[in-house]
């Protein structure tokens, strides 16, 4: 059982055996979280892969100061001159026709770096390459600073019928310039901007439909003052970001602090004012982000002993690195390899790394009242059992908080006599 109190003072009690909110009541105290066995998952399936994320180059032409690949993290590697060879490419594509889900509508391949673009000439072999197999099955998308976003680039990404481009701004210049700095150490946000005010004076219905913005914060302080200014840029107006990321946490980093529940609490507030006064934005788009992990649970019985379910049983993506060497996605350190492009998956380098995942969750997550909710998932192996424990606290956190302001706009849709439409 877990006590959480709504912005109206409410008291509530949210139950996680049968998955169930309920008023608070004193003699419900006594109750405790059930003991879960989580049972280790015994295969690995990469039939059926429907994205294929390649990383390029490990070259950028930026020096972002929070970027996992500037040599400061853990077990991640550094910025360098290495690029994916064409031989390798080739493998690459055999590799795909392999495992490929042969009853998939679509294939998406992802163009990942370091700077993916930097490496455009290799881009537009292996695309020709899976075009010519897939024809219009295949979907392309490629993740970029934009800084190389020049013309000839831009009228190439236009040529292709499905090809989605993803950019990074963090806010305006001085938000953007803060972090994300060239090699020289000057900000990117004016090229970048001039970038794609020329990619959508040329080519509107493409940049509409196609450019898609990633932004990246520390805190959530700084989320508030990201959608403050977003509009301000007027190519950028009203395309707000889908996806905004923090931070990854670096705990050898003792100058680093990391949000409060109450930092957490008075973001969320604001956004739930926002969303329902009918934000679409960034506001209102990161409160439904926050309902949506209550909203729609299973209300089924908590069972005793429970299957892990985790990617690696149906890998519906997977990350080539450089080297030809496989992941699950491009999120896992180095040390979690489980394949390479030549040889396919191997169970040998897979299995070890569920049991200790399934390790870890009968250590730590049995007796937890949040674990229903909980979105920690196999990347969590990049981190200590240490290390992990304050990222629970902080999961545990955003939880608690998805609880009330569910309730709190359960509460406001109830008072008004109106459900606000998703």
């Amino acid at each position: 059982m877990h006590k959480f109190t709504t912005s109206s003072g409410k008291c509530l009690w949210y139950d996680v055996t049968n998955n169930r909110i309920s008023l608070y009541s004193k003699d419900k105290e006594q109750e405790t979280c059930p003991v879960v066995c989580f049972n280790q998952p015994a295969t690995v399936d990469g039939s059926r892969i429907t994205m294929f994320t390649i990383e390029m180059t490990q070259q950028c032409n930026l020096r972002c100061s929070y970027c996992c690949y500037s040599g400061s993290y853990r077990d991640r590697r550094a910025h360098n001159e290495t690029e994916i060879s064409y031989e390798l490419l080739g493998d690459v594509v055999e590799f795909i026709k392999s495992h490929a889900d042969k009853n998939a509508p679509e294939i998406t391949v992802c163009f990942y770096g370091g700077e993916a673009l930097l490496a455009r000439k290799k881009i537009e072999w292996i695309a020709g390459q899976l075009y010519s197999i897939y024809g219009q099955r295949i979907r392309f998308s490629l993740s970029t600073n934009g800084l190389a976003l020049t013309e000839s680039v831009i009228d190439w990404l236009a040529s292709f019928e499905h090809f989605l481009v993803n950019v990074t701004i963090d806010g305006n210049k001085m938000m953007h310039d803060k972090c994300r700095k060239t090699i020289t150490g000057k900000g990117s946000y004016d090229t970048i901007i001039k970038n794609l005010e020329l990619f959508k004076r040329k080519y509107p219905s493409i940049f509409d439909q196609r450019v898609r913005f990633l932004s990246t914060v520390y805190s959530w302080n700084d989320v508030k003052q990201l959608a403050k200014v977003w509009d301000d840029e007027p190519v950028l107006k009203g395309h707000y970001p889908v996806h905004i990321s923090h931070i990854l946490p670096d705990f050898l980093d003792s100058a680093r602090s990391y949000d409060s529940w109450e930092v957490k609490d008075s973001f969320y507030r604001e956004a739930f004012i926002a969303y329902v006064n009918g934000d679409k934005g960034i506001m209102g788009g990161s409160f439904q982000k926050l309902v949506n992990i209550i909203d729609g649970r299973s209300l089924h019985k908590l069972p005793n002993e429970q299957n892990i379910k985790t990617c690696f049983q149906e890998l519906y993506s997977c990350f080539i690195n450089v080297d030809g060497d496989l992941y699950a996605c491009e999120k896992f350190c180095g040390t979690a390899k489980i394949g390479n492009v030549k040889c396919g998956f191997d169970e040998q380098l897979a299995l070890p790394l569920l049991k200790a995942f399934s390790d870890r969750k009968n250590k730590l997550c049995p007796f937890c009242w949040a674990q229903r909710f909980c979105r920690m998932c196999m990347t969590s192996l990049n981190y200590t059992d240490e290390e992990i424990k304050k990222m629970c606290n902080m999961e545990r956190d955003t939880i608690d908080l998805a609880l009330k302001y569910y309730c709190d706009l359960k509460d406001w849709e109830q008072t008004n006599h109106k459900k606000i439409q998703r």
